[in-house]
């Protein structure tokens, strides 16, 4: 009788391992799951090199708002820049051929403080037709420490900047920042 019992003994105690042995490997699963955070998360917000790009939203020409953080997962030109600036309407020609040709980049400009007509007669008449935001006053500019127009920033597809440029871009000189 007592080697029955024995049996029965052992036999509980090793389901008991087994059920215990499940639940253990079942939880930790779950916490590593649970613990797992977007990258976005472990990574500085900021407007500088290394740092994830601060999200914002704007209106487009057409009065849709539009977020940066729309596009994630995709490489982004973002392009500071007024009408009046001689060195924007210098690369504007450039950001446009940039557009066309490369389906692989989002091209994301952003107009700093002018009229929506100022702007929209800009674009028209130049046949522009690339994704211009309108920063009316000048928020996402300061956000993104831009002292000088135009400022190129560079953002991967994880929402990290790559670089930073003031100054008129040519097009080959956007292809060399989007493959760095």
């Amino acid at each position: 009788m007592n080697l029955d019992k024995n049996k029965i003994l052992i036999g509980l105690i090793v389901v008991l391992i087994i059920i215990t042995g499940a639940w253990y490997f079942t939880n930790q699963n779950q916490q590593q799951t649970q613990n797992t955070e977007p990258v976005e998360q472990n990574i500085e917000i900021g407007p500088e090199t290394g740092l994830m790009a601060p999200d914002f939203t704007l209106e487009n020409l057409s009065g849709k708002e539009v977020s940066l953080s729309d596009f994630r997962g995709q490489k982004i030109f973002l392009n500071f820049w007024a009408s009046w600036c001689p060195p924007c309407k210098q690369e504007m020609p450039d950001i446009q051929k940039l557009y066309k040709e490369n389906d692989n980049v989002k091209v994301l400009t952003v107009n700093v403080q002018e009229t929506k007509d100022t702007v929209f007669d800009y674009m028209m008449s130049n046949n522009y037709s690339f994704t211009t935001l309108l920063d009316k006053n000048g928020t996402i500019g300061s956000r993104y420490l831009v002292r000088g127009i135009p400022t190129t920033i560079i953002i991967d597809e994880d929402g990290i900047i790559l670089s930073r440029q003031s100054g008129a871009l040519t097009y080959e000189r956007m292809l060399e920042l989007l493959s760095e």
